[in-house]
């Protein structure tokens, strides 16, 4: 198995490499998910590939965020700087731009992020499809998830140490809605490490046995001792998170990663010295509760004996860190010192002394004092295994000569090193012509929307009856999300036939988390074909759909849970079969504008309603209740009360649980677009959303009405609207802002 190493830094790199990683990720200063990292410019990235490859180190380069409309030029540029540097692969999340670099550079590897969200074996399916050739997989997956996933044949890549999110991987929205920096951008600032409190968001007041204050924060992941059950199910890859850590976290972290892996004890103690959280395996186990949370952060003592001996690890310029290699040296009277070296991985170099031996008068020269020559490589990454020499008799040749001999051999051996991890040069003009190549491959002709529809997402047939009778044209029904009592298809098919008979449809609506047993469910409702289109919230459930058209053209809207943000990923997604797409939250209305203007597949907006802040597979309420799911005595408090967690400022954030015990907490103000509706129409928006999950029928009749009315050319306003819970005010969300 690979031990992949964290690289923030140029010590974090050597770090890392010197304690035994088989490969480093690391950043440029744009376009990765860790911005507040020192990261590496231009000349440093050459620096950290020769200084890896010739150590038979691999680099990946995280590109791992979404990508503006503006920034695909200089993104694909980025790209081809980093294909002639000899990059092993790049660590990408944006679909169009994971096709646009398969398309413009084949023989570049592409990794999929963590924050691509791939969490199902179909949805790696699918990123296979765009060139992905690893799966960095969720962080939430268990073992029996990862195994299943491993059957795809994919290279995996599983997290096994290192600081974990409360949230879904590239699923929050927890800092970009309420502090507007992205994770999806690298900028997140970890609101969920910050203190709340589990309330009754009704009346204010704290409930539950809660151990500690902070109820998002994570302890950090430990699988230290559970390497050799991730070999046996399959996975390539093993990944220290670290990036924003010092040098001596990633010497200290990889050394005993990298003992575990060769049988050796590995240092526990300094582990918990370096870095301390605490320690879960929380996922891996598929536990649900108290475990993953650091309720009661403490400071923990550091080894400062330990941290010397890390430091030395990468201030000392002696390398450890070294190649094992044959040499052979033959010189004779008349003839130049000839030098081979043949290393570890079969390369094998020659070089020739510029002067020829001569012959000794006095002190010729001796095998011994020869040896002693060649064999001062010093700091040079290589170590002499064997070495046969071939002297002729009487012969002499200055020291200085060999010395030079052997300098020279080493500097030809590094640049074959380099030459053996090149790839075949793109130049511009080539890139330029593959890229406009692969967009003309993207366009496609759709159903012309000519008016704009009113879609309302809901959780229940009464929900749906009401936003049908209000006006709405289209009903995106959730019907399993909060509900463990409902019958699905049968109440699928009382919301279709309510939709026909006011002249409306209803789509068959699916989660943005589902594993491969719920894609087994999900399969089962699409069999059944009473609904007039799907709405799928990822890639796995998108492969699903498409697997099952066999031929039909039922409609397939995707959600935004799929991070459109740019018109490729948009046209890409088309390309595959959908025919509608709801942009991501994290736009604004000008980077709205340009997407929907530069292709045609029809674009959706949620306008309305409780954003999402995040989906967890933890829940605070169970872990506060005594859950039986968390080893408690309680059958699903979640269901006896509605709560919210409080944070520092008296804000309520609403939480509610699915039916597989998922945790949803959302913004505790309502977004409304009502007054800008007219602007996103002219933009180019056909699909408009009302988010009325779990809202009343009342609401639902109150707010669909409005926007009907408005679609209708009347004039309504957001103060004719009701507010959210507790609130008389609403957010226009990314509308004007947006995320850098």
């Amino acid at each position: 198995m690979e031990l992949l190493a964290p690289a923030g830094t140029k010590e974090s790199l050597i770090a890392a490499v010197e304690n035994g990683a088989d490969a480093v990720y690391l950043g440029g200063k744009l376009f990765n998910a860790r911005r507040f990292a020192a990261n590496f410019n231009e000349q440093e990235l050459s620096w950290a590939v020769n200084y890896c490859h010739i150590r038979n180190v691999k680099v990946y380069v995280t590109v791992n965020t979404l990508i503006h409309e503006h920034e695909i030029e200089p993104v694909l540029d980025y790209i081809g700087d980093l294909h002639n540097l000899g990059v092993d692969a790049v660590i990408v999340q944006d679909l169009g731009l994971a096709y646009l670099i398969h398309a413009v550079f084949p023989d570049l590897e592409l990794h999929a992020s963590t924050q691509m969200f791939l969490h199902n074996s179909l949805g790696v399916r699918f990123a296979q499809n765009v060139g992905i050739k690893r799966a960095i997989l969720a962080r939430e997956l268990s073992l029996s998830e990862i195994a299943a996933i491993a059957e795809t044949g994919i290279d995996l890549e599983v997290f096994v140490h290192g600081a974990l999110c409360v949230a879904y991987s590239g699923q929050c929205l927890f800092s970009s809605l309420l502090g507007g920096r992205s994770g999806n951008r690298g900028q997140c600032a970890q609101p969920c490490r910050l203190p709340y409190q589990l309330v009754d968001r009704e009346t204010g007041r704290v409930i539950g046995d809660q151990p500690g204050d902070y109820l998002l924060s994570p302890k950090d992941l430990k699988l230290i001792d559970h390497l050799d059950l991730l070999k046996q199910i399959g996975v390539k890859s093993l990944k220290i998170e670290g990036r924003m850590k010092g040098p001596e976290y990633a010497a200290v972290v990889t050394k005993a990663y990298r003992d575990a892996i060769d049988g050796k004890q590995a240092d526990h103690q300094g582990l918990a010295s370096v870095f301390n959280r605490q320690f879960t395996t929380y996922h891996l186990f598929n536990k649900q509760g108290r475990d993953l949370i650091r309720w009661n952060p403490l400071p923990h003592e550091k080894d400062t004996d330990l941290l010397k001996q890390a430091q030395q690890s990468y201030r000392s310029p002696k390398a450890i860190r070294k190649i094992h290699a044959a040499l052979y040296a033959k010189l004779a009277v008349g003839e130049p010192l000839q030098l081979t070296l043949i290393d570890q991985d079969g390369i094998v170099v020659n070089q020739n002394s510029e002067l020829q031996g001569e012959r000794a008068e006095r002190h010729p020269l001796t095998e011994a004092k020869l040896e002693s020559q060649l064999m001062r490589f010093g700091n040079d990454p290589i170590a002499i295994n064997s070495l046969e020499i071939e002297l002729g008799e009487n012969v002499i040749l200055p020291l200085s000569q060999i010395n030079q001999t052997r300098r020279m051999l080493v500097a030809q051996w590094q640049r074959a090193r380099l030459d053996s991890y090149s790839l075949t040069p793109v130049t511009k003009d080539q890139a330029a012509e593959a890229k406009k190549n692969a967009l003309a491959r993207l366009q496609t002709s759709y159903a012309v929307i000519q008016e704009p529809i009113l879609a309302v997402a809901v959780t229940d047939p009464e929900a749906a009856h009401a936003a049908l009778a209000a006006g709405a044209q289209l009903i995106y029904y959730f019907g399993t999300l909060y509900r463990h009592d409902q019958n699905y298809f049968r109440a699928l098919l009382d919301v279709t036939a309510a939709a026909h008979s006011h002249g409306a449809q209803c789509f068959a609506a699916f989660e943005r988390v589902t594993g491969d047993d719920e894609l087994e469910q999900i399969g089962e409702v699409l069999d059944q074909h009473h609904y007039d289109g799907v709405l799928v919230g990822n890639i796995g459930a998108l492969q699903l759909v498409l697997n099952r058209q066999q031929g039909q053209t039922v409609p397939v809207h995707g959600d935004w849970p799929l991070n459109v943000f740019n018109s490729v990923t948009a046209a890409y997604l088309g390309k595959q079969g959908l025919s509608g797409l709801y942009l991501s939250h994290e736009l604004n209305f000008r980077q709205i504008k340009v997407v929907a203007g530069n292709q045609n597949v029809p674009l959706g907006l949620v306008v309305h309603g409780q954003l999402p802040l995040m989906v967890s597979r933890y829940c605070p309420i169970g872990a506060c209740l005594d859950c039986r799911r968390d080893g408690g005595s309680q059958p699903f408090p979640c269901l006896k009360g509605k709560y919210g967690l409080q944070d520092r400022k008296g804000y309520i954030l609403p939480v509610e649980v699915d039916y597989r015990c998922r945790m949803h907490l959302f913004n505790p103000v309502d977004l409304c677009l009502l007054d800008h509706l007219d602007d996103l129409i002219k933009a180019g928006i056909k699909l408009i959303r009302i988010e009325a999950k779990g809202r009343d029928p009342q609401w639902i009749r109150t707010v669909a009405a409005a926007y009907a009315a408005k679609l209708d050319g009347k004039t309504v306003t957001k103060q004719d609207l009701p507010a959210a819970a507790g609130t008389d005010i609403f957010t226009k969300g990314h509308f004007h802002r947006g995320v850098k």
